[in-house]
């Protein structure tokens, strides 16, 4: 365990005061912002736009309160840690009982939860089959998006639902509640690890106050929320040399959501050639574990709709986007990318010689030619804007917020289409300044003060 030496209290400059009562105001209003979440506009233009530009606000309070931290360096850092921990999860809690309005996913998740309890394979059936029409009920299966699509999440998470069905049917909070649990421990692990590298431990408040992690987690109930826990324990266990731990760590997030595979190169090349051997095994041995039970007599369909999702589905992207305009089919355009994935993936393992560097990069990778890039989908970078700042990721999480507008259309026309010119917003300043970070993003360690 790591420990923090009490520091004496400091007398602080007249500047650094100001500072500190700057971010102590900044804390407050976000929470009023967050408060302010729970009364709902009458109609579904009014409810997205407020919703959009309370998020901006709120990442601009904290953009403004990442660099008054910096002016806090001579500040008690326990008493610091304190209230940006106690802060972020005030923030969570507010937002728990919230119902959720960006996204139907964790209808989803209390489905499978249901299907489960009553003894049946989530991923056997579509939930608008025949044999499970006895179990269609008002609460929960009017709101399940895609319903003639079997499941597509992962054995850990389908446990995690089934277990948060069993302790309260029907509702959302136990999922949520379960989330908050892991990211608060995600956030005791990220401190540990600026602990072991030595950085300032205030830098966690990068993750834990960061508006996109609790808007998505903690309106939408986002299960990405277990799937981060597991990546920052992977790389916690890295950098303690605990392979069988990191290996467990790599195949817990992957039976979360699928993507951390793309992870898996980068460590087998990275880590010494003789415990490979040991890294796959218990690798492979653990995604078998939670697998079978749901192998039996299904087969391939263990992998629900996952081969649907990434053929037909595309939203919010950058290059896959550009490509589809230029060649004007799907499929082009998804082999495209997915082609190019595979060669970015190829040479960040060779070229990349840091591992926390070549896990970002990887990363970003994945952002740049994913056909799908849903606001959730960037709270996987979050943790590692606490090592790795960037300035384009810092962009991104705020401006894909404007993403939302297309459920505008889609509440009061049914129609799902999003914004080429949203898109522009987005990605013109992240591509420009991803292209300052690659050269700036050079060395292991990267400075605190050159955070944003």
């Amino acid at each position: 365990m790591f420990c923090i030496k009490p520091l004496k209290a400091l007398a602080l400059g007249e500047s650094a005061k100001k500072s500190f009562l700057a971010f102590i105001i900044l804390l407050c209003l976000t929470e009023v912002l967050y408060i302010s979440l729970h009364f709902f506009p009458c109609s579904s233009y009014l409810l997205y736009n407020k919703y959009i530009l309370t998020s901006i606000v709120c990442f601009v309070f904290y953009f403004i309160n990442i660099n008054l931290l910096k002016a806090l360096n001579s500040y008690n850092i326990r008493y610091l840690l304190i209230i940006i921990l106690s802060f972020g999860i005030v923030f969570r809690i507010t937002l728990t009982p919230l119902t959720p309005f960006l996204s139907d996913d964790i209808y989803r998740y209390i489905w499978d939860g249901y299907i489960q309890a009553n003894g049946i394979n989530p991923y056997l059936y579509s939930p608008d089959s025949l044999e499970l029409i006895l179990f269609r009920n008002n609460n929960i299966f009017p709101f399940i998006n895609h319903p003639h699509l079997p499941t597509i999440y992962p054995p850990l998470s389908q446990i995690i639902f089934l277990l948060a069905y069993l302790i309260s049917k029907n509702s959302f909070i136990s999922i949520k509640i379960t989330i908050l649990i892991f990211d608060i421990v995600t956030a005791l692990l990220i401190v540990k690890i600026l602990y072991k590298l030595q950085l300032p431990l205030t830098n966690v408040a990068i993750y834990f106050l960061c508006p996109l992690p609790i808007l998505e987690f903690f309106i939408s109930g986002h299960i990405d929320s277990v799937g981060i826990f597991f990546l920052v324990l992977f790389i916690y266990s890295i950098l303690s040399t605990k392979i069988n731990l990191a290996s467990f760590s790599l195949a817990s997030a992957v039976l979360i959501k699928i993507m951390p595979i793309i992870f898996l190169p980068i460590i087998l090349y990275k880590i010494n050639k003789r415990k490979i051997g040991l890294f796959l095994v218990t690798f492979i041995i653990t995604l078998l574990l939670f697998y079978l039970p749901y192998l039996l007599n299904i087969n391939e369909k263990v992998f629900g709709s996952f081969n649907t999702f990434i053929k037909d589905f595309y939203f919010n992207s950058s290059v896959f986007s550009l490509i589809h305009i230029l060649t004007g089919t799907n499929k082009i355009a998804t082999i495209s990318c997915y082609l190019a994935l595979g060669v970015w993936i190829v040479i960040i393992t060779f070229k990349c010689h840091d591992f926390m560097m070549g896990i970002f990069w990887t990363l970003t990778g994945l952002y740049i030619f994913s056909p799908i890039v849903h606001p959730w989908y960037l709270t996987w970078i979050v943790p590692l804007l606490v090592f790795i700042p960037s300035k384009a990721f810092f962009w991104l999480i705020m401006a894909c917020q404007f993403s939302y507008y297309v459920l505008i259309n889609y509440q009061e026309q049914n129609l799902w289409q999003d914004s080429a010119a949203i898109r522009l917003i987005e990605y013109v300043p992240f591509f420009a300044l991803l292209s300052y970070d690659l050269l700036r993003l050079q060395t292991k360690k990267l400075s605190w003060t050159e955070t944003l």
